[in-house]
């Protein structure tokens, strides 16, 4: 039986960067993910400061902001009535160029290193799946359902299923 330390069950901007911070950490794991591939159904919008502090520290703050809306595009929301109607409400918030202005004119602790980012979760998990697969303490297998696992005292066993063949595999887990 195969032994993986650590199993993330998810292969979304989370569990992608669960994968990416344990394999920066010097941490071994395996990354499943049911899908064969990346979402393809539009979803998040905004990655907040956390976030974008996270991806600093873990050097992909710039890559993925490659892929993002450009810098300087505002982030407002506006009510509307209708597209081609009037507008009821707006909440201003500042563009990326803007919110970097911001951070450096204030300088006093109170301000987040990087600001929030515009970017589809359609367009963000490419980005960071490339970057998994190229983290060497990462083994990820997108096609590969998590099934079942039982905990016990000296670890947890895990099944796990590929989607295509059917096959599954049971694996123990620190």
């Amino acid at each position: 039986m195969r032994f993986v330390p650590i199993l993330i069950a998810g292969g979304g901007p989370v569990g992608m960067t669960l994968a990416l911070a344990l394999g920066r950490l010097g941490m071994q794991s395996m990354l499943v993910e049911r899908n064969p591939d990346t979402t393809k159904h539009p979803k998040m919008d905004i990655t907040n400061v956390r976030s974008m502090e996270l991806f600093r520290r873990l050097g992909l703050a710039q890559s993925l902001r490659m892929v993002a809306v450009p810098e300087s595009h505002c982030f407002d929301v506006a009510w509307v009535t209708t597209m081609a109607g009037h507008e009821l409400h707006r909440f201003r918030y500042p563009s990326v160029i803007e919110k970097r202005a911001e951070i450096a004119h204030r300088n006093d602790g109170s301000q987040p290193l990087e600001p929030a980012m515009r970017v589809s979760q359609v367009v963000i998990e490419p980005a960071l799946k490339r970057a998994v697969e190229a983290e060497p303490l990462v083994v990820s297998k997108f096609g590969t359902a998590f099934e079942d696992c039982a905990q016990d005292a000296d670890g947890v066993t895990v099944v796990v299923r590929d989607t295509v063949t059917g096959r599954t595999e049971t694996m123990r887990c620190a």
